[in-house]
């Protein structure tokens, strides 16, 4: 009985989460593609380079750099100090991209390596609890699915402070490099800049319900493959 109520309320919470973000794959998608935005972008250096000056900005050179040809998403990754930069070729977002990943590589380390550690321990302690459960090893399952809800809370703590603050700080970085390059007029810069926020306003809130929706279904897998063993 209990493993059903859990189920029921996660379910709910997801689907609350929806609504109070506002979530909206649709007008996301129709964010990806601005013809006059990417006009103005394309004035300025390819990937690589526009990372290195940035990075260079913010006195953080020792970054490694790479372009992924194979993949859509650009990330930092803090234990090899790397900034893999997707594919962004005609993307008018490249430039606010980039600055959030440079910025990432300027954060606190300690919390850097913490969210990588702690993000991969988690997936690996729901693994094994849940092959546990399923081989009946494990009883008490509802003291699992506590320790799995903390463990949410802290990954959503953390991640979710590191990717608002990279988000937040990235259009102020942009605009910095984009008034140092001059490769632009002022009117658009301030079109791109606009377009930034609207990024923001929809990225953000975006961001926090995955990060939340991830979590919270992992532990309604655990609470469901509970009930059913």
């Amino acid at each position: 009985m209990e493993n059903i109520v859990y189920i029921i309320l996660l379910i709910v919470t997801i689907i609350l989460f929806k609504i109070i973000f506002k979530i909206n794959i649709k007008k996301a998608k129709s964010m990806q593609e601005n013809k006059d935005a990417e006009k103005i972008t394309d004035k300025f250096p390819d990937n690589i380079e526009i990372a290195k000056e940035m990075l260079s900005l913010l006195g953080n050179k020792g970054v490694k750099i790479e372009e992924a040809k194979d993949t859509e998403t650009s990330l930092y990754i803090a234990i090899t100090n790397k900034i893999s930069i997707a594919d962004m070729k005609n993307n008018y977002a490249r430039i606010q991209t980039i600055a959030h990943e440079c910025l990432h590589s300027c954060q606190d380390r300690t919390l850097l390596l913490f969210n990588f550690i702690f993000s991969n321990i988690n997936i690996i302690y729901f693994l094994a609890i849940t092959i546990l459960t399923i081989f009946k090893v494990i009883n008490n399952q509802m003291l699992q699915i506590a320790i799995l809800m903390l463990f949410t809370l802290i990954q959503f703590a953390v991640r979710s402070f590191l990717e608002i603050d990279a988000m937040t700080r990235a259009k102020y970085l942009a605009k910095e490099y984009m008034e140092r390059k001059k490769l632009c007029t002022d009117e658009e810069k301030e079109t791109l800049l606009k377009e930034y926020d609207k990024i923001n306003k929809v990225g953000i809130p975006f961001v926090v319900d995955n990060l939340l929706t991830s979590g919270l279904i992992r532990v309604l897998i655990y609470a469901i493959i509970s009930l059913v063993v």
